[in-house]
């Protein structure tokens, strides 16, 4: 027992004294997301491409803001620090990274970077929380979307559909790499996955003057479309026909104000006093940053 005692002894004081040798100041003074990128490279690649490396500087959140003068609008496309249920602070330094790595993980409270895992980690100090694993972590930034992911009671998470994990190592640089296994890494695109038709059920009643068109969200945990700011829309075209021939033409652009809740059906009606044989239904989203509506789906009755 002794000898296993002085053995645990002597790597617990190696375990430190790598630590001495290997620590990275700069990582504990809120450093650019692309000096986390030199050992975390391939998060940061995936980061890079997302719209959170966007969040500051796209011409979409500049006209928005008013050219940032906006000020309710900026902290969480800049925060200094993420709290569960909190809305940010704007960070000083590094405004263009956008929610960048440490406005996530670095914490002051602890001087150390938060993360699923309990990991060895030299350059810097780390500290395992388990509310990466949880929605609550989007919670300070995506309030209202929260609350909606919330009301709903279901067991899928944000990080199930927007960072899907693959198993991978967390870093890829000699030699740290060397002191992690490969486990379920979070995809950092922060992705807005693709919406497909059997995430609705669509239905149609037709009246004498009238045609009532059912729509319900089965499969999206949260509104849809959503955002706390932004104008994400949805487009829901009817095109009526009578013996092949189209007759008549309606829509409706469906803003947060009026989204598709989960599991609830939303009526759409429209005045049809003509004749027709068949109904076209097509639906198409367009996220605030994009240019024109991408289909998802046609159904036809």
């Amino acid at each position: 027992m002794r000898y296993l005692i002085a053995f645990l002894g002597i790597f617990l004081v190696s375990c430190d004294k790598v630590k001495e040798i290997f620590q990275e100041e700069d990582l504990l003074k809120r450093p650019i997301a692309q000096r986390c990128g030199d050992c975390h490279q391939e998060i940061y690649q995936q980061w890079k491409n997302s719209r959170h490396a966007l969040a500051w500087i796209s011409p979409e959140f500049k006209r928005a803001s008013e050219n940032y003068s906006k000020e309710r609008c900026l902290s969480c496309h800049a925060p200094y620090e993420i709290n569960i249920g909190e809305k940010p602070k704007l960070r000083e330094a590094n405004l263009s990274d956008g929610v960048n790595c440490v406005s996530c993980h670095f914490k002051d409270a602890t001087q150390s970077m938060h993360g699923p895992y309990d990991v060895f980690s030299p350059p810097h100090p780390s500290t395992k929380n388990l509310q990466y694993t949880k929605s609550e972590i989007c919670s300070g930034c995506h309030q209202e979307t929260y609350k909606q992911w919330k009301s709903a009671n279901v067991e899928k998470n944000c990080q199930t559909c927007h960072m899907q994990p693959k198993n991978s190592k967390l870093i890829q640089k000699f030699p740290f790499d060397l002191f992690h296994t490969s486990k379920e890494v979070y995809y950092h695109g922060f992705v807005v996955p693709t919406t497909k038709p059997d995430f609705f059920r669509v239905q149609i009643i037709k009246d004498k003057d009238s045609t009532t068109l059912y729509i319900t969200n089965l499969k999206v945990p949260h509104n849809v479309p959503t955002a706390d700011h932004g104008s994400p829309k949805y487009y829901i075209d009817l095109q009526f026909f009578k013996h092949g021939s189209l007759v008549y033409s309606d829509g409706q652009t469906i803003t947060k104000k009026e989204a598709f809740v989960p599991k609830q059906t939303t009526e759409i009606k429209f005045n049809t006093g003509f004749d027709y044989d068949k109904v076209v239904v097509k639906i198409s989203r367009k996220l605030s940053w994009e240019d024109s509506p991408k289909k998802i789906g046609e159904f036809e009755f």
